[in-house]
C-alpha cells in the first residue's frame, strides 16, 4: 500500500503530551518543546494497527493513500489543459470546460448566478447550465452568441438527485457515501480518516466532493428555458421633430460617420457571399448632403455613382433613415443606395427590399461588424467580415384547417446589385432560423428553433435512445415550424442566421 510518513510530535499540548513510547527496543520523547499528537492510549491503538514507524531517531505514524486518496487544488491545474481529445474546440480562444466547472464548483453552489462578460463558444452558459447554476453570458458579435444557443439547445446533461426537488437546483444536489468492487470511494461523501479519528478510535469526518452529486439514471436532461437578447438604446427624440431616432446625439453622429468612412477606404470590398463582391474606390464624403453619409465609385464592369448612408453607431436602421437617404440619392442621381448598419429595424429591411418601387433607387443592406466599435478587434477582423451584404428571409405563413398556423421558411434572397438579380438559398440550407409566434415589436421571443445545417441534433438523438420518431429531427432540422395558435399580437416575426453569423428578420401579420 502507498503512504505517507507523518510525524508524530507537534508543537501543540501540554506536558501531559510528552511522554515516553517505547517501539523496537527504543524509548522516543518528544523534541525539544514539542509534545505527541494524541494520548498514550491513541499512541496504543497505533502500535496494535502497526501504524508507528521509525525514521532515524524520529518516530512516524502512517497514513495510507487509499484511505483518502484526495487532496486539495492549488494553483497548479495540470489536469485541465485543453489536449485536443477532450474538450471539443468551437471557437479560437476557448477555454477548457474542465476549468470553468471547477471555477465554479469553488465558488458558487446550486442555484447562484454566474456571469460571463465575454461569451465566446459559451463553455460557461454550458457548464452553469450543466451544474445548476443560474447564468448570464454577452458578447458584441453575433457569431459566438449564434454558436452558444445552438450549443446549448442541443446539449444533453446527467440528471442530478435533487435534495428539494420543488425548488430545483437551489435546494441543492444529493450526495452519497459509496464504493466500487474493489473498494474505493466512488461516491460524493468520502470519509477523511486522520490521526485524530484512529487514535481516539472514532469515525472519520466525511468530506463532500461537489463534483460527485447522485446522478438519476435513464433521464436524460436537456438545457432549461433561457432567453436571447440584443440591446439598443432608448429611442429619443434629438431633433425635436416629435419623431424619436435612435443611437447618440447629433454632435456625436459626425465623429462616428468620419470613423466609418475612413474603414470604408481601408477596405472598398461589400462581399455578397462566396467570391462575389462590390469593389469601390473614390470612397469620400458628399458635398452638401442632408441625409447621405458617403459616395463612391464601383468599379464592376461599367463605373457608376453609388451613396451609403450609415445607420446609427449604437442601434438599429429606422424606416425613416433609408427613405430619406434613398430620396436624396434619387434626387442626386446615384444609381444605388447602400445602407450600411449594425441592426436594422423589420420595417426598415423590407422598404430596403421595395426602396425601387417606392423611391425610384434600389437600395441593399450592408451588415457591418460589431468589430468597427473596438479598435483592438478590427486590427484582427478579415476585410470579408467587415461589410457584408445580407439577403432577406422569404417566410410563409399558412393557415391550416384546424385554424392554427404554420411558418415556412422557403429561403434567403441575396440581391446582387451588380448583376441586378437576386440569388436565392433554399430553407433548408441556412445555419439557424427561430420563430416568435407572438411578436410584439419589441423583444424577439424564441419559440420554436431550428438548425438545418449541423449535425448538432444527431448527438442528442443519441442520448435520447430512440424515445423520439425520425420525424421530430427531421422537423428540428427543416424549414416548416410546428403548429402555433395565434398569438395576442396577431403578428410572427422569424429570425435567420446566415454564414456569417448576422440576424436577418421579418415580420408577417396573422389574418
Amino acid at each position: 500500500r502507498i503512504l505517507k510518513l507523518n510525524d508524530l510530535s507537534s508543537q501543540t499540548g501540554g506536558e501531559s503530551s510528552r511522554f515516553p513510547i517505547s517501539v523496537d527496543g527504543r524509548t522516543f520523547t518528544p523534541p525539544g518543546d514539542r509534545g505527541w499528537s494524541t494520548s498514550q492510549t491513541g499512541v496504543t491503538r497505533l502500535r496494535e494497527q502497526g501504524r508507528l514507524h521509525i525514521v532515524g531517531n524520529s518516530l512516524m505514524w502512517k497514513s495510507y493513500r487509499d484511505e483518502f486518496p484526495f487532496r486539495q487544488i492549488n494553483t497548479s491545474w495540470d489536469d485541465a489543459k485543453l489536449t485536443g481529445f477532450g474538450d471539443e474546440r468551437l471557437y479560437t480562444v476557448q477555454t477548457g470546460a474542465r476549468v470553468i466547472a471547477r471555477c465554479i464548483l469553488m465558488t458558487t453552489d446550486p442555484g447562484d448566478l454566474v456571469i460571463d462578460p465575454t461569451c465566446g463558444s459559451g463553455t460557461t452558459a454550458y457548464v452553469a447550465e450543466q451544474w445548476g447554476r443560474r447564468w448570464i453570458t454577452i458578447d458584441v458579435s453575433r457569431v459566438p452568441l449564434a454558436l452558444a444557443r445552438q450549443r446549448l439547445l442541443t446539449a444533453t446533461y446527467p440528471f442530478y438527485e435533487l435534495k428539494d426537488a420543488p425548488r430545483g437546483p437551489a435546494g441543492g444536489f444529493v450526495y452519497k457515501r459509496k464504493q466500487n468492487s474493489k473498494g474505493e470511494e466512488v461516491g460524493g461523501i468520502v470519509p477523511h480518516i486522520t490521526l485524530k479519528s484512529i487514535a481516539n478510535d472514532e469515525p472519520p469526518d466525511e468530506e463532500v466532493l461537489v463534483d460527485r452529486p447522485e446522478v438519476t439514471k435513464g433521464i436524460t436532461r436537456v438545457s432549461g428555458p433561457f432567453w436571447f437578447e440584443a440591446t439598443i438604446p432608448t429611442p429619443v427624440d434629438w431633433d425635436g421633430d416629435g419623431i424619436d431616432d435612435s443611437g447618440p446625439p447629433p454632435e456625436s453622429h459626425g465623429a462616428f460617420v468620419d470613423r466609418m468612412l475612413e474603414v470604408l477606404r481601408k477596405s472598398p470590398v461589400l462581399h455578397l457571399g462566396g467570391k462575389h463582391t462590390v469593389n469601390l474606390k473614390n470612397v469620400r464624403p458628399p458635398a452638401k448632403t442632408l441625409s447621405l453619409s458617403a459616395e463612391a465609385i464601383v468599379v464592376n464592369g461599367d463605373e457608376k455613382p453609388v451613396a451609403f448612408v450609415f445607420g446609427p453607431e449604437n442601434g438599429a436602421v429606422s424606416e425613416r433613415l433609408v427613405y430619406e437617404a434613398a430620396k436624396e440619392a434619387n434626387l442626386r442621381n446615384y444609381s444605388h443606395l447602400y445602407v450600411i448598419g449594425f441592426a436594422i429595424e423589420p420595417k426598415a429591411r423590407d422598404f430596403v427590399e421595395k426602396c425601387g418601387d417606392a423611391v425610384g433607387i434600389n437600395a441593399t443592406y450592408v451588415q457591418a461588424t460589431p468589430d468597427l466599435m473596438m479598435a483592438d478587434l478590427l486590427k484582427t477582423t478579415r476585410s470579408s467580415q467587415i461589410f457584408s451584404v445580407c439577403g432577406l428571409p422569404d417566410v410563409a405563413v399558412h393557415e391550416l384547417s384546424d385554424g392554427r398556423y404554420q411558418a415556412e421558411l422557403k429561403g434567403l434572397d441575396t440581391f446582387d446589385p451588380i448583376e441586378m438579380n437576386a440569388d436565392h438559398k433554399k430553407g433548408d440550407d441556412v445555419p439557424a432560423w427561430f420563430l416568435d409566434d407572438d411578436y410584439n415589436g419589441l423583444s424577439f421571443h424564441v419559440s420554436q428553433a431550428f438548425f438545418p445545417r449541423t449535425a448538432a441534433w444527431d448527438n442528442l438523438r443519441k442520448a435520447l435512445k430512440g424515445q423520439y420518431e425520425e420525424s421530430v429531427w427531421e422537423h428540428l432540422a427543416g424549414s416548416k415550424s410546428a403548429p402555433f395558435e395565434a398569438g395576442d399580437q396577431k403578428r410572427i416575426a422569424v429570425k435567420v442566421i446566415d454564414d456569417r453569423g448576422n440576424e436577418l428578420m421579418v415580420e408577417r401579420e396573422l389574418q
